[in-house]
């Protein structure tokens, strides 16, 4: 068979034959004023060690190096790796080749892999889906915040810095949107976040009360709340800084004050201390909002960017839930809090708190099932985590070298990826360890278009990359597959009854289509879909 110079060196680049790997690097030190990212992650298993100790809690095993490329890969850059990524990691035996992973996926930036922008893109896509649900009515438009939040991932603005350009951004009173009608996409600044979420004040003290400070206030609308302390004074004094917010138009000249509908009694704005807020003439009312928000002394802000960082790494939040921290109790809240004191020291850095947390043995445990499913984990122990749709399609996209039909991606593959995701989002969850999206995703998967071509011989690029590879024998095929779906190579009871089942089909093309079958029934593995 005749291979040309290009195929030859795109067959190269799917199998992985060569290895490059970074050189080997020692802890990294950082300011003095901080802990390092080594640092952070033996406290945090000291901490929870000591927690584990007093409820005699025996801690599951650590993972090996597949599980962890795959888990660090699904979390920080929203796929799975590659198979040559796979090869060299798993080829590489460094004392401090995990945490080297972790700081390459976070703050390298050089091609091809391009980690850092990756990453950046992932993180957009995870605070999208925190800022606006991914099964919310608003959830399509708030796609348009992405390319805002991405940017500011990329640069690792520091938390309480993008929170307040979020709360405090303006758009000079006219709506910010750009309409592509040709592909459905809606791209925007930060003032789409106000649209996305209904464009009125009620909704945006809402939803920053829930995104930022881990308070559901919304049930205090119309009545005080049944469940919390919060009272209708509370909402409608969050909601009157945002009093110049119509539409999705914000007007900075409108005074703080609000009287809701059908209603004769004026709110001003109030903190949810219950403080009334003080708004010099020379500042508009969300900036004075945001000053109390971002505050050190505020140690709601600090612990919810915490917990739903915590809850997207490990499945599940320090507290019962990360939108619910007024509830939650002083023993919940004792491990949370310190760690939000030490994310303000180290200046709200996120890549400092995420690499610390991906660096401990913690994150590193074995995922646990519990016997009864109405259970509540152990602290600390993580869930099987679902996929968001965005992941599956990453994932799959990787698993099949799809061609990237578009430079910025928004029209891959004649808007499949688009009506993947909407599909899958209609069974989608919130939270990363509740999976309901089941039969649905399964179907989809199963006798969707991807997955059909994707094990068709004409028209698979993985299979026909992996089966005309002149240099890959029988087993090595059958390895690069997994390595492609499950970033692991085949178990010994795995590889012996595949191979078998190859080595017994009668002449080239039954055991082509025996990879085929085989492949496919890799894409549709649970394993395929849930990070464990």
């Amino acid at each position: 068979m005749f291979f040309n110079t290009r195929y030859l060196m795109w067959v190269f680049a799917l199998v992985g034959t060569t290895f490059v790997v970074a050189a080997e690097a020692p802890p990294t030190k950082q300011a003095a004023s901080r802990l390092t990212t080594e640092e952070l992650a033996h406290w945090i298993d000291e901490r929870f060690a000591e927690a584990w100790r007093e409820a005699k809690i025996e801690p599951p095993g650590l993972i090996d190096d597949a599980t962890f490329l795959k888990r660090t890969s699904l979390d920080l850059a929203g796929s799975i790796p590659s198979v040559s990524q796979a090869r060299d990691f798993l080829g590489y035996d460094g004392e401090h080749r995990r945490g080297n992973l972790v700081d390459r996926m976070l703050n390298d930036p050089k091609r091809p892999e391009k980690y850092a922008e990756r990453t950046a893109a992932h993180l957009a896509t995870v605070w999208r889906r925190t800022l606006v649900p991914g099964n919310s009515p608003e959830a399509r438009m708030a796609v348009g915040l992405e390319p805002w939040l991405k940017e500011q991932f990329n640069a690792n603005v520091p938390y309480d810095e993008f929170a307040r350009k979020l709360v405090t951004a303006t758009n000079n009173g006219q709506p910010q949107m750009v309409v592509n009608t040709r592909l459905g996409a809606i791209n925007g600044g930060p003032t789409m976040f106000f649209q996305a979420v209904g464009g009125k004040p009620e909704s945006a003290a809402s939803s920053v009360s829930r995104v930022f400070l881990g308070v559901r206030i919304g049930c205090a609308e119309c009545h005080n709340h049944p469940f919390a302390d919060w009272k209708q004074k509370d909402f409608w004094g969050m909601a009157a800084f945002f009093a110049g917010i119509k539409n999705g138009a914000i007007n900075d000249s409108v005074a703080a004050t609000i009287r809701p509908e059908n209603s004769t009694v004026d709110y001003t704005a109030a903190f949810l201390t219950g403080e009334p807020a003080k708004i010099p003439r020379d500042k508009p009312p969300r900036e004075t909002l945001a000053d109390w928000m971002v505050s050190p002394s505020n140690s709601m802000f600090a612990a919810t960017a915490v917990n739903r960082v915590w809850q997207h790494l490990l499945g599940r939040g320090m507290t019962d839930s990360v939108d619910d921290l007024d509830k939650a109790s002083p023993a919940e809240r004792k491990i949370l809090d310190d760690l939000a004191r030490l994310f303000v020291d180290a200046k709200y850095d996120l890549r400092w708190l995420i690499a610390g947390i991906c660096k401990s043995q913690l994150y590193q445990r074995e995922c646990i099932v519990l016997e009864e499913t109405d259970s509540e984990p152990p602290p600390g122990l993580r869930p099987i985590k679902t996929l968001s749709p965005e992941q599956v399609f990453n994932s799959l996209e990787q698993a099949l070298a799809l061609p990237v039909a578009k430079a910025d991606g928004s029209a891959r593959f004649n808007g499949l990826r688009d009506q993947l995701i909407a599909r899958m989002n209609e069974a989608a969850t919130n939270n990363p360890e509740e999976f309901k999206a089941g039969i649905p995703q399964a179907l989809l998967l199963m006798n969707g278009r991807l997955t059909t071509e994707a094990t068709d011989l004409d028209q698979s690029r993985t299979l026909r990359g992996v089966l005309d590879a002149p240099f890959l024998d029988t087993e090595s095929k059958l390895t690069t597959l997994y390595l492609a779906t499950f970033s692991r190579p085949p178990r010994d009871e795995e590889k012996k009854f595949l191979l078998d089942h190859i080595r017994k089909q009668a002449g080239g093309d039954k055991q082509k289509q025996a990879y085929a079958e085989i492949f496919w029934g890799l894409l549709n593995s649970p394993e395929f879909v849930l990070e464990k």
